[in-house]
Order: structure tokens, then sequence, then C-alpha cells
């Protein structure tokens, strides 16, 4: 499931409404003051180191109620920003959370949770929203969690260009061709460690992922 506009949905008023209540109890003063630093223009900006953790705190008791939820039909409840799952080991997902109509040919959202995510002040986004048996690729956050936990051939593929290319061309080369896809503005210095630091943090992904005592990732 998808939330739709997750950071943009949580505003000025909700952030200094948090940090104003059990348990922070910021004076109005304070939470005024801390609710300017961490939202931009109303609202928090996608991109912030600060808005995951202030999301987080919003969304707490969205998590708690949604755990439940779960937990009453027998399924795991996860979140990830905007990205919600919900999954279970059982032969048929439960129809009190979801099911897809054969006549809409859609997935259909139950009201109670559709009721629970709007209650916590968001929306769902049912046109991002799938149901997927053991049969099909299931993705969460990028990762493929059918018999075991993998990343994209994609995901593998740019790594070894970035690497191919750094080998190939020499390491200016190859971050100026990198950044001129992502268009950074960056100074040259930032971009080259940057660039550098990246490609690291991609192979490490892997080894997270797929264990560092996988071929990929001794390769």
């Amino acid at each position: 499931m998808d939330i739709k506009d997750f950071f943009s949905s949580i505003n000025f008023g909700r952030v200094r409404g948090l940090l104003m209540a059990s348990p922070y109890n910021c004076t109005e003063e304070i939470a005024t003051v801390l609710a300017q630093i961490c939202c931009h223009e109303n609202k928090l900006p996608q991109g912030a180191p600060t808005s995951p953790i202030v999301s987080n705190m919003i969304s707490a008791r969205l998590d708690s109620q949604l755990q439940r939820l779960a937990k009453k039909y027998h399924c795991i409840y996860t979140r990830y920003a905007d990205d919600i799952t919900f999954s279970t080991s059982r032969p048929k997902f439960p129809g009190h959370l979801a099911w897809f109509s054969e006549e809409a040919e859609k997935l259909i959202i139950s009201d109670d949770l559709k009721k629970t995510i709007e209650d916590n002040g968001f929306i769902v986004n049912e046109s991002k929203s799938r149901l997927y048996s053991k049969y099909r690729h299931q993705e969460v956050t990028g990762i493929t969690v059918n018999k075991k936990l993998n990343v994209k051939r994609k995901y593998i593929r740019q790594i070894r260009a970035m690497l191919h290319a750094w080998e190939k061309y020499g390491l200016d080369n190859a971050q100026a061709e990198f950044w001129k896809q992502f268009d950074n503005k960056s100074s040259y210095q930032k971009k080259q460690k940057s660039f550098q630091f990246i490609i690291k943090s991609k192979i490490e992904f892997v080894g997270t992922v797929r264990g560092k005592d996988d071929q990929i990732y001794l390769y």
C-alpha cells in the first residue's frame, strides 16, 4: 500500500501539535521554533534529514493501530515512510484488510483499514496499492522478498557499469558522466567524494541484503 503525499500531508500545525503534546510537552514557543526548523512551505520537505524522524513520530499511533489490526488477521505489518506492507503465510490474504475485485478489476481496501489510516490524517493511494501471491514477484522497498532476500538485477548492473566506467575511463570521467545524469550541482570535491561513497554504499547494500559471503557481493 502507498500513502498519498505522505510528507506533504504532515504540515506545520501537526508537527507543532505533536511537540506540544505528551510525551514531549514542549512549550508553544519551543514547539513553534522546532516546527519551523523541520518544515518548509508549511510541510515536511521530502529529502530533509529531519523528515523521516518527525514523520515516524507523527505516525507512531498509526503504526500501533495497524500493528494490532495486522495481528488480528494473522498478518505482519511493516512500514517504510509511505510504503505500507501487510504480509501473511496463509494461503489466502484476509479479506478484512483488502481483496481483489474481479468485477472492478482492482484492489479494494477494506473500510476498516482505510478508516484507520484516514483517522490518522493520511489518505491511501489506491492506484499504487497491490496484492501479490507467493507465485508472483514480491517486492518491499526495493527488495525482493519471495524465497530469499534479493535486489533487482538492474541495481547490480548499475554498480558494475559504474565500476567499469571508473576502471576504463578514470574517476574524473566516470563521475562526470554519472553526475550528468543526475544534474547534481555540488562542488567538484563533494562530487568526487560522494561518487565513491555512492558506489561503496551500493555494494554494502548488496552485501546486507544477499549476505557478505554471497558471490555477487564478493565479485
